[in-house]
């Protein structure tokens, strides 16, 4: 059984929930989204694409940028971009999740796996959103240490990662890349389990409410909006972080519940916090296409499953894709 089917089989139709607030793993309730299990999930890599000797990606769906990519563990790099800085390395990301941080400045966590880059960052500390979201993938993740608490989070996950304290040749300044993560990754790291259900065979992104899509925008208090404009003859979203121009092959927008957390050491400062356990709205584009529905990721070892508005699930096109976690009290259009 592929992963589309353990998917499918698991899901039950959507029934519109509270986004939980701990961090907790709540069971199910009847006839909300469900969630397979990630090891089943990654038993089975995705196909190939029958344009490309090469296999694809299983955090992209297309095909990966050498052979020896499709076998290898991913990386991931935290990063925090404000309106001034610019971001290198995000372009070559399989996927990019980001949380709206202090100071409008975002906290991103990227993702890299079928394509190499050769300058990522800047590099910035662990936070617990990084945790909670790539947990389940498994990666390598070089880091700029943190406060205490983030870190004992950290060494709780299981996940491996390195810091420039650890080592400084795996960092230039600010920035790594992922050759140097691959090279410091212990032995025997496994591909990451697929984190999305990539359209194939002219799949369509829903199954119902289908609705055509030029234009994306994410409105948070005290900010400036994120936009993203679809191009239609590079068929890609084009958003700006900091300075740089970036694109995607899908934007997935998940509506949830930010805490503060105050953090005491090593100095005492307050900062949101983005709750990824649990159900919400999400706003999907890809292609020329939007959907609506609903997401749910209930613990750290689970992927994050999205449906649409009858319970199917969302098929983003192959490529890569920045998942962006709005605040409730966000307002995400689509025109």
């Amino acid at each position: 059984m592929n992963r589309r089917q353990m998917l499918r089989a698991a899901l039950a139709p959507a029934v519109v929930l509270g986004v939980g607030t701990g961090c907790s793993e709540p069971q199910p309730a009847p006839g909300s989204v469900d969630v397979a299990d990630p090891g089943s999930l990654a038993a089975t890599p995705p196909s190939a694409s029958p344009t490309s000797s090469l296999p694809a990606g299983p955090l992209t769906g297309a095909p990966v940028g050498t052979p020896a990519a499709a076998t290898r563990q991913a990386v991931a790099v935290p990063m925090r971009v404000s309106p001034a800085t610019t971001p290198a390395g995000l372009d070559a990301a399989d996927l990019v999740y980001a949380e709206f941080a202090e100071s409008d400045t975002l906290h991103l966590t990227a993702v890299f796996h079928s394509r190499d880059a050769s300058k990522i960052g800047p590099v910035t500390e662990i936070r617990p959103v990084d945790i909670r979201s790539v947990s389940v993938l498994r990666p390598f993740v070089g880091y700029d240490g943190g406060p205490t608490g983030f870190l004992t989070q950290f060494e709780s996950s299981d996940l491996d990662g390195v810091t420039p304290d650890d080592d400084s040749k795996v960092f230039s300044g600010d920035y790594t890349s992922t050759a140097a993560l691959l090279k410091a990754a212990p032995k025997g790291g496994q591909p990451p389990t697929p984190a999305l259900d990539h359209a194939t065979d002219g799949d369509a992104l829903a199954a119902r409410d289908l609705a055509p899509a030029t234009e994306l925008t994410i409105t948070v208090s005290g900010g400036p909006p994120m936009v993203w404009r679809y191009d239609q003859p590079k068929a890609r979203w084009v958003g700006k972080v900091g300075t740089a121009t970036v694109t995607a092959a899908s934007v997935i927008v998940l509506t949830m519940e930010y805490r503060t957390l105050e953090v005491r050491k090593p100095s005492f400062r307050s900062l949101p916090s983005a709750n990824v356990f649990g159900e919400g709205a999400v706003v999907a584009v890809s292609g020329p296409t939007s959907a609506k529905g609903r997401w749910r990721k209930p613990g750290l070892g689970m992927v994050c499953t999205l449906a649409d508005t009858g319970g199917d699930l969302l098929h983003p096109q192959p490529g890569n894709a920045w998942v962006i976690y709005a605040p409730t009290t966000a307002k995400v259009t689509v025109k």
